[in-house]
């Protein structure tokens, strides 16, 4: 028992060593900041009342979250069932058998009840396993990490799901937005048009410039039409997100003009923070797991002890079950060595081998693809905001040109081909500005999002 005692500190795990991260220790043309400038909460990170009321409904009743998170009680109960192998499971057990005989049967032509068998009633262990060499102690370290693991995941699920309500929130805005401007041009093509037809009554404009205008009315009714029907799309995509009803009526085209939508983010981070992304800690804690593996599958090679024993009472008669005499006691101990079985524990170690290269592999790709994620945004992020910018401008002089050509047209000086020309251009830039808005907030939720969330 005692040399059992000192063989149970035995293990044959291998010594996990981090992984180096396979990336540069800074992004590019970033500068270093100090490792304690992490990103704020989502809380914070929002400035929009309305935005962060659906993030909270999306975290309530999102379907995907709701499935992450009871996979984590689904790791929590295979990591209790690991645990419990740990200790002798105890078990009370009995035993009789009465039975009546026909008269057909009985030996004195008449029916009776008969008792047959031996009678037991005790408390025993039912094959216990000495964990002598540490199997059953990497099993349990195996499943403790994949629960890590899990919950790793499910934080992964939520973040990823922070970004996406924003993000369908932000388009929705957009669209609203689109359709307002839509809105705007169509209102002012059709005051152009009932100009150009009463000009015309009068002599002064030809049919072709009729045509011209009702051609720029029509084509923003299009337009229109066309941003309504994304917003209903995109309307669909945020109510899915959140489990809930959104109202319309709070979306304001003007949450996209305020200033720090988004709370800024701090960049110069160092890349060694990545391994603070949920993803990352999962795919180590995954690593963890098969390490642990190898431990179970090497101890494989040695004996196991397995106990049986009982402590009751016995007694071929139930009157005399319970009387002094009838204590007993059994042990069995069991061992088992394993002497040629066709290579199949020498397969399930290859096997552990192979399962812990993959996610050493799985890891540094995780670490890779994080890092990527990180540069891109970081990189988008400053032609982001000249391009947003060339836009602001862009409209301003676009707006300027519509109120110049409308001015000269009415006084003679120039075709309503110019006006057209003047709106279009218009039409355009404001949608160009639109859409780079929506590039710069998708990119600044992407940098938030690959960084991790804003953990702590």
């Amino acid at each position: 028992m005692a040399t059992c005692l000192a063989l149970a500190g035995c293990s044959f795990v291998p010594t996990y060593e981090r992984p180096q991260a396979p990336v540069a220790q800074q992004w590019r043309d970033q500068p270093a900041q100090p490792a304690a400038a992490l990103l704020p909460d989502w809380q914070q990170m929002f400035n929009d009342q309305h935005l962060r009321e659906l993030i909270a409904q999306a975290l309530e009743h999102n379907r995907s979250l709701r499935i992450a998170v009871q996979r984590i009680d689904e790791a929590r109960a295979l990591l209790g069932m690991a645990s419990a192998e740990l200790w002798p499971a105890l078990g009370v057990q009995g035993a009789t058998q009465r039975r009546q005989l026909s008269a057909l049967d009985s030996p004195t032509g008449e029916r009776q009840i008969v008792e047959q068998g031996r009678f037991s009633l005790g408390i025993g262990i039912t094959a216990y396993e000495l964990d002598i060499w540490g199997r059953v102690r990497a099993l349990r370290e195996s499943a403790g990490q994949q629960l890590l693991a899990t919950e790793e995941d499910a934080r992964a699920v939520q973040i990823g799901l922070v970004a996406e309500v924003a993000a369908a929130y932000y388009e929705t805005l957009a669209y609203v937005n689109l359709r307002e401007r839509d809105g705007q041009l169509l209102t002012a093509g059709e005051r152009s048009l009932a100009l150009i037809e009463r000009r015309r009554g009068q002599g002064l404009a030809s049919e072709l410039e009729v045509r011209q205008a009702q051609a720029l009315v029509l084509g923003v009714a299009g337009s229109q039409a066309n941003a309504e029907r994304a917003l209903v799309l995109a309307l669909n995509r945020l109510e899915l997100l959140t489990g809930a009803r959104v109202a319309p009526a709070r979306l304001q085209p003007a949450a996209l003009e305020a200033e720090q939508v988004l709370a800024p983010v701090v960049a110069g981070l160092p890349s060694d923070l990545l391994t603070q992304r949920p993803d990352i800690r999962a795919a180590e804690a995954r690593l963890k797991a098969y390490n642990a593996n190898i431990g179970a599958a090497r101890a494989a090679y040695l004996p196991r002890i397995s106990l049986t024993g009982l402590l009751g009472l016995s007694s071929p008669q139930l009157n005399q079950l319970f009387r002094g005499g009838a204590r007993a006691w059994s042990f069995v101990p069991d061992v088992a060595l394993p002497v040629f079985d066709f290579r199949r524990r020498g397969s399930q170690l290859a096997l552990a081998k192979a399962q812990r290269d993959i996610a050493v592999s799985e890891y540094e790709q995780a670490i890779q693809q994080g890092f990527r994620e990180v540069a891109d945004a970081l990189g988008s992020a400053e032609p982001l905001r000249r391009e947003l910018e060339a836009q602001r401008l862009l409209v301003a002089n676009e707006r300027r040109r519509v109120e110049l050509a409308t001015l000269l047209y009415e006084d003679g000086l120039n075709s309503y081909l110019e006006v057209l020309d003047a709106q279009r251009s218009l039409s355009a830039a404001q949608q160009g500005f639109i859409r780079a808005q929506l590039a710069g907030l998708g990119n600044r939720l992407s940098l938030y999002k690959a960084l991790g969330g804003g953990w702590s």
